[in-house]
């Protein structure tokens, strides 16, 4: 038995590996295995030069333990042709990384680096099962409180209330060319029986978004979105993707069929509206000023679209100013 870097100790044989688990990695260099599937993976830019800075990923072990990956921008070439997302690996040699404290994507405190010395190869026969993924569901109560912190990046589960402005009642009708386009598209979900968000979605994640739910037999429903960083735009709470995030819908995972399971026993949870006021049907500027007026109005966000017909002097007016 030989004593490796970082005092664990490990047994090697041609008929009997043994793997490190990712809960005993630990800062610095490692001369150890480590066996994972690879989740996901994504290029890391800098958002000012646009360029590569590095290939990050989300890996599992047999344990069910996340953590994040990380490929140098100059050892990249080395890997991506083997990688493919929901194979398994084994992995000999790699630094542990302190995990950065500002966007993360996994709660382990530490980051697996690939070396120089670092060597990864496909495994095609595995004796044990890997699950194939692993979310990170917070309540509506976390992403207030993470609001704008830059923190940690968790996932949301839930049904859709409206899609590019579209009630699901009636199958919402949805331009992929206008969205590729605007690169962007806007919906509104709610998590079991908690308020309505406002979610965002960018690029690559609104095409996926859009391809999907065009595929999709019948009306989707439940959507699951990784990955997304709450803000609040205009006092409101809003979920944008990152270029990291991927989108699921009703029987994609097993997730979203668990959902989908509870929402169909559930019925007046589907037909219900939390949040304060959503708007579903086109208002006039006289009906929102009639609400206004109300004694038992509550605060309300209004999208509106509108184009000046005339200006009358001398008539009474009323200033609506967007924020």
């Amino acid at each position: 038995m030989a004593m490796k870097r970082n005092g664990k100790s490990h047994v090697s044989s041609d008929s009997d590996e043994k793997f490190m688990s990712f809960k005993d990695v630990s800062l610095g260099p490692h001369e150890a295995q480590l066996r994972f599937r690879l989740i996901h993976f994504w290029e890391a830019r800098n958002p000012v030069k646009k360029t590569v800075i590095g290939l990050e990923m989300l890996l599992i072990d047999e344990q069910g333990t996340v953590i994040q990956g990380f490929i140098p921008p100059g050892r990249i070439k080395k890997y991506l042709p083997e990688m493919k997302r929901g194979s398994v690996y084994k992995l000999i040699n790699f630094y542990g990384l302190k995990n950065k404290p500002v966007y993360r994507v996994a709660d382990h405190f530490a980051t697996v680096s690939f070396a120089w010395n670092s060597e990864m190869s496909v495994l095609h026969e595995i004796p044990i099962s890997f699950d194939e993924d692993r979310f990170r569901f917070h309540s509506y109560e976390d992403f207030e409180a993470n609001c704008d912190l830059k923190g940690d990046l968790y996932d949301v589960i839930g049904h859709m209330k409206l899609v590019d402005g579209q009630t699901l009642i009636v199958r919402p009708s949805l331009d992929d060319v206008k969205i590729a386009t605007t690169r962007h598209i806007m919906i509104h979900v709610q998590s079991h029986d908690g308020p309505v968000m406002k979610l965002y979605l960018w690029d690559e994640a609104a095409t996926d978004f859009c391809k999907k739910f065009n595929s999709c037999e019948n009306t989707p429903t439940v959507l699951l979105v990784t990955i997304v960083n709450t803000k609040r735009l205009g006092g409101t709470l809003a979920l944008s993707s990152m270029s990291s995030t991927r989108v699921f819908m009703d029987y994609d995972v097993q997730q979203t069929r668990d959902y989908f399971t509870w929402l169909g026993s559930n019925p007046e949870i589907a037909n219900q509206v939390s949040a304060d006021v959503i708007t579903r049907e086109t208002l006039t500027i006289a009906d929102i000023f009639s609400y206004m007026t109300q004694e038992s109005a509550k605060a309300a966000f209004f999208e509106c679209t509108a184009t000046i017909d005339d200006v009358v002097h001398g008539s009474p007016w009323y200033y609506i100013a967007c924020s």
